[in-house]
């Protein structure tokens, strides 16, 4: 096991009963991979050096429909499966978490629905991109990396929050994905000023309903 320098590590110790259980409390700062929180437990994910069912960036290999935008596409952030977030394995049909988000759509707000093969736009504001935002020739696609699980912590909403940007309040049967604005993807997510403030992309996720939220906050 390993853990990104600046986090502590709080054990609780039962030396009659079950094995130590580990809680972390770690800073926005910290986080170099997405991370997700579901019913008391934090799924730290890390870059793998093999093929995986999890990536962050590259294409998204599936068909957007729904409301209208443009003339820059979303972009694909990520997509998760039960191999790095346990909870995914109990959908009924399984199947993968798409996470998409507006990065040229200037404080963009995102609702969608998905299966297998399509999204569906539910909800987006604003519809029209920003040839300047965040930073002028944006990338449409960002770098590709293949995710596994680095590791399962159990902890409270509120421990987790401690590597939000902002105080997360949600119901316990969302999944909520965080993605921080990290130094080894070889590309700026916001720009020097966005990118310094620690801006992250915030995913709330229905996953027995198949919807998706997204939007992004900052320290």
């Amino acid at each position: 096991m390993h853990w990104t320098a600046g986090s502590r590590l709080c054990y609780t110790l039962n030396l009659t009963g079950p094995p130590p259980v580990m809680s972390i409390v770690m800073q926005p700062d910290d986080l170099l991979w997405p991370v997700a929180f579901h019913k008391d437990h934090a799924y730290f994910l890390e870059r793998s050096e093999k093929r995986a069912g999890s990536c962050l960036g590259g294409p998204l290999g599936r068909s957007v429909r729904g409301i209208k935008h443009g003339p820059m596409p979303l972009h694909h952030i990520a997509t998760l499966n039960g191999d790095c977030v346990e909870p995914l394995w109990q959908v009924i049909g399984g199947g993968t978490l798409p996470l998409l988000y507006g990065m040229c759509f200037d404080a963009c707000i995102l609702k969608y629905s998905y299966t297998a093969t399509n999204i569906e736009l539910l909800e987006m504001k604003p519809k029209r991109s920003a040839s300047e935002w965040p930073y002028s020739d944006y990338a449409r696609y960002l770098p590709y990396f293949p995710l596994r699980l680095g590791r399962k912590v159990q902890c409270s909403l509120e421990e987790f929050s401690e590597v939000s940007c902002q105080q997360l309040d949600v119901a316990p049967s969302v999944l909520v994905v965080i993605v921080p604005p990290s130094t080894v993807l070889g590309m700026s997510l916001w720009g020097p000023s966005g990118d310094g403030e620690g801006t992250q992309i915030v995913f709330h996720c229905d996953i027995s309903k198949r919807i998706v939220s997204a939007y992004n906050q900052c320290g």
